[in-house]
């Protein structure tokens, strides 16, 4: 079975106290040996659009199936200096999607939180398509990261 990811975007993201306006990218995973990165949107404005996609091999018959989830970090950099913080994160339990097996995409828009007070941060959109086949992605391909 196959779980095709698209990072299509993110929602209401601001950079609190910077002097220079913020870039923004995302990392999204189901396997954290297996992260994929978008590229970064230099736009500096508080919608970025990435419309990065990845295809997941899943494995049906594992004991934690039914307990997967997408991971998503949304990450600013500013433009001169190149540094880099994590400004929220969410997480989407794949349960329902591959329960349906549909083999078209849905899009769903995912709350983004800080990590350690779990503030609201924008929203995070995503589309997730589950099919039997891999399918080719049409649009910009995440690169692939070990971490």
């Amino acid at each position: 079975m196959w779980v095709e990811i698209c990072l299509i975007s993110a929602r209401g993201v601001r950079a609190s106290h910077s002097l220079w306006k913020r870039q923004w990218y995302a990392i999204g995973w189901i396997d954290p040996n297996n992260k994929y990165i978008t590229k970064v949107d230099a736009s500096t404005n508080t919608n970025p659009l990435w419309r990065t996609k990845f295809s997941v091999q899943l494995d049906n018959s594992e004991p934690t199936f039914q307990d997967l989830a997408l991971n998503v970090e949304v990450y600013s950099r500013d433009p001169f200096f190149f540094t880099e913080k994590l400004h929220g994160s969410a997480t989407v339990l794949l349960k329902e999607f591959l329960a349906k097996q549909l083999q078209n995409e849905e899009v769903g828009s995912y709350q983004l939180r800080k990590k350690k007070s779990g503030k609201p941060r924008g929203f995070v959109d995503v589309s997730i398509r589950v099919s039997e086949d891999k399918q080719e992605p049409n649009s910009h391909s995440g690169k692939w990261f070990f971490f």
